[in-house]
């Protein structure tokens, strides 16, 4: 993949991060709150940061920490355009890397599973449809897979969810069914780049190894192709087993972006 395609990866992942949020562009980041949820991480964050001397450091932290005063962290997420002294910034002042996502693009023909079964996706667009995508997400947090072990309380589960019904337009969720049993969930996003992006996975465990996560993405990308976008962004925890399965679907890797988090 080329420098261009690792750009619109980067562009089409910070959009997804600040969609339906309210964003702040401050001197030399930007940044989005969501006041009604303090406490969901990914709502709350600073991006696109471009400080790269010491006094920038300091103005745009000024700028941060007047915006986040209210919340007892700092949380920001560095991609490959970030300047790497601001990412020493970080070290050197006591932030932890909490996570790092491999970024890959599918931009080509997705090579589908041939055990993949028969599902029905339904298209989440009612409140009986957020209520079984509710149930969906409150076990995905439960098993903590998508949260570095950590179990959510329900507070900040439907925090998320409220974050992802602020999304709509752009982003679609399906609800995937087996044999009339909500069993899988993913979403499918157009990015105004043209790049398709395929976030918000998870099959619940006695599901698994079926082949449903395969054909939910499958679904996503033919979603996201239908309305234009091409080539298609998808993400993975460095240290958990989707990715290879992705690799295995036709994503390649094109760069990693980090998130750095401090508790004050």
């Amino acid at each position: 993949m080329d420098i261009e395609t690792t750009k619109r990866a980067c562009e089409a992942y910070r959009f997804h991060g600040q969609l339906g949020l309210r964003q702040h562009d401050l001197r030399y980041c930007d940044a989005v709150r969501d006041l009604d949820n303090p406490d969901v991480w990914s709502s709350n964050k600073i991006f696109s940061v471009a400080a790269a001397s010491a006094d920038q450091f300091k103005t745009l932290m000024m700028q941060v920490d007047e915006l986040f005063s209210s919340l007892p962290y700092r949380h920001f997420v560095i991609d490959p355009f970030t300047p790497s002294a601001f990412t020493a910034y970080l070290a050197l002042n006591e932030y932890s890397q909490h996570a790092t996502t491999i970024q890959m693009v599918l931009d080509g023909k997705l090579k589908q599973k041939a055990d993949s079964p028969t599902l029905e996706f339904h298209p989440v667009k009612t409140e009986s449809d957020w209520k079984t995508l509710r149930e969906l997400v409150l076990e995905d947090h439960a098993e903590g897979g998508r949260t570095q072990g950590r179990r959510l309380i329900e507070a900040v589960t439907d925090g998320i969810i409220a974050g992802y019904r602020a999304k709509e337009g752009p982003c679609q969720f399906f609800i995937a069914v087996l044999d009339g049993s909500p069993c899988a969930y993913g979403s499918g996003i157009s990015c105004p780049n043209n790049m398709g992006m395929v976030e918000d996975l998870f099959t619940l465990p006695t599901f698994r190894k079926r082949g449903i996560a395969s054909a939910v993405i499958a679904h996503c990308v033919d979603y996201c192709r239908s309305n234009g976008a091409s080539p298609i962004l998808i993400g993975s925890h460095e240290n958990e087993p989707p990715k290879h399965l992705y690799n295995s679907l036709g994503f390649e890797p094109v760069c990693v972006t980090h998130e750095y988090i401090k508790q004050l």
